[in-house]
């Protein structure tokens, strides 16, 4: 019986000293943040509704972890720095919350890389820092009634852009809406606990923002997309209940010898041309027949051209681009091998009245949260990287390249009809104009995506069509 009644005292007193320490209370007093970055934009100052976000997300993870209770009845202090020589500085008012044995502070800094490479605190692989382009130091602290710090423990965060399905100029920050932003910061200080390792470096994806314009952005805006899928080796989609495939296989290339006399050579007109006009003799000519591909329609289209290849392209006075169409009276499509059209391309074509605003962004879908940075940047113009005007079955058309925002523009009657979205493959599009015909789409979608349009890398090589390297002399 003795034996009993001790077991019982124990567990009364575990229990009293467990809801002794689940008892403890803690309140959050302040959330200051700054952006040593762009330090005039909002995107990094707080509204009530993110520090709330901020403060469920400690309670679900240092709080808990260090069996904490939360007070919610007293307001959280907003503080947006207004210099960064008040970075690390906390101003300590405890008049409303005296009675709570713990208070607990956020500090939020976006810093450039270089500070945290500066003083090693980022422990990561040279090839990945390219990649970051900001580093956010969240500091989480605790502080006792003798106003001494019992916790502080920081987690460094690089936010990195995720592809969606907007459609825009993108910025040059690591931006995103704030929503988004503070989402991610959250998901940091939950990883925050009484053992977390101090300094710890995490990544969070978050969707890209785009500068707005007066190109894309009022026709993507709240504008339905169509999803490509390219994951089979094919472009698939749905247009009006039916579905679409098509293909673009790999370009075939032939360099021709333009050094050959021969009388009979199918290209002595085109090897006269060049040596009359000083061809430079350090230059390649290669014929090029890239075959496409509509499935759905059962359609076999064939581009020819002939592009030249300047291997010294970028160590000229004017640099451009080492591959260039040699003449656009060379540009012919095929369709089923009879001959359907042509078409004339240009490079780096400044686009008349059309504007990107670098200072004032959004998400490329909705302007629901539009972020100005407040910096001294202007309206900038765009340029097309290549201009293709071409004729198919007697209709006119443009396409409009831009590399720098993997956009393809599809103009008819001199008005935007489609507008699609990738680098190498298509990912999702916009289609302005509904009248066109599935054949025309399909056509111009494969035609902007094929080999001879794709941005040169700077291998210096012509490797983005296959190779053929047989030489033509007969």
């Amino acid at each position: 019986m003795k034996l009993r009644i001790q077991g019982f005292i124990l567990l009364i007193g575990l229990i009293i000293s467990s809801n002794n320490v689940a008892q403890s209370q803690v309140v959050l007093e302040q959330i200051q943040s700054y952006s040593t970055i762009l330090p005039n934009a909002d995107y990094w100052k707080l509204d009530q509704k993110n520090a709330l976000l901020l403060r469920d997300a400690l309670e679900k993870g240092l709080f808990k972890s260090m069996s904490l209770n939360l007070d919610k009845n007293f307001p959280i202090k907003i503080v947006p720095i207004a210099k960064s020589s008040q970075l690390g500085k906390i101003q300590i008012n405890w008049e409303q919350s005296s009675t709570i044995p713990l208070h607990a502070y956020i500090e939020l800094y976006e810093l450039d890389p270089s500070f945290a490479y500066r003083n090693n605190l980022l422990d990561i692989p040279e090839s990945k820092k390219d990649s970051i382009r900001s580093v956010w130091f969240i500091t989480c602290s605790i502080i006792n009634q003798e106003k001494k710090v019992a916790f502080k423990k920081t987690v460094l965060m690089s936010l990195l852009p995720q592809t969606t399905i907007g459609i825009g100029f993108p910025s040059a920050f690591p931006l995103s809406a704030p929503s988004n932003i503070f989402k991610a910061i959250a998901k940091g200080i939950e990883q925050i606990n009484s053992d977390f390792v101090d300094l710890s470096f995490t990544e969070a994806k978050v969707p890209s923002l785009y500068a707005t314009d007066n190109i894309w952005m009022p026709y993507v805006h709240q504008t339905s997309r169509t999803l490509i899928d390219t994951t089979k080796g094919f472009f698939g989609f749905t247009r009006n209940a039916s579905r679409q495939l098509l293909r673009v296989p790999t370009a075939a290339m032939q360099k021709i010898n333009t050094n050959a006399t021969n009388s009979d050579n199918p290209y002595a007109n085109i090897i006269a041309n060049l040596k009359a006009g000083r061809w430079n003799k350090t230059k390649e000519l290669y014929q090029i027949e890239q075959p496409l591909r509509d499935v759905k329609n059962n359609i076999d289209y064939s581009i020819s051209s002939f592009l030249v290849f300047n291997p010294d392209a970028f160590n000229e006075a004017n640099p451009a681009s080492p591959i260039s169409f040699l003449n656009d009276s060379l540009n012919k499509i095929y369709a089923n091998q009879q001959l359907i059209g042509k078409f004339s391309v240009a490079e780096n074509v400044l686009q008349a009245d059309i504007w990107v605003d670098p200072n004032e962004l959004y998400n490329g879908y909705d302007s629901t949260e539009k972020i100005s940075l407040s910096t001294q940047y202007k309206k900038m113009g765009l340029l097309a990287n290549k201009q293709i005007k071409g004729i198919f079955k007697n209709s006119p058309f443009t396409i409009l390249i831009n590399y720098d925002a993997n956009i393809k523009t599809i103009l008819v009657d001199q008005q935007v009809a489609l507008i699609i979205y990738g680098d190498v493959l298509p990912s999702h599009m916009v289609i302005v104009q509904n009248n066109l015909s599935d054949e025309f789409l399909n056509f111009v979608l494969l035609f902007a995506y094929s080999e001879l349009f794709q941005m040169p890398k700077q291998e210096f090589t012509i490797s983005g069509i296959s190779p053929v390297p047989n030489s033509i002399e007969e």
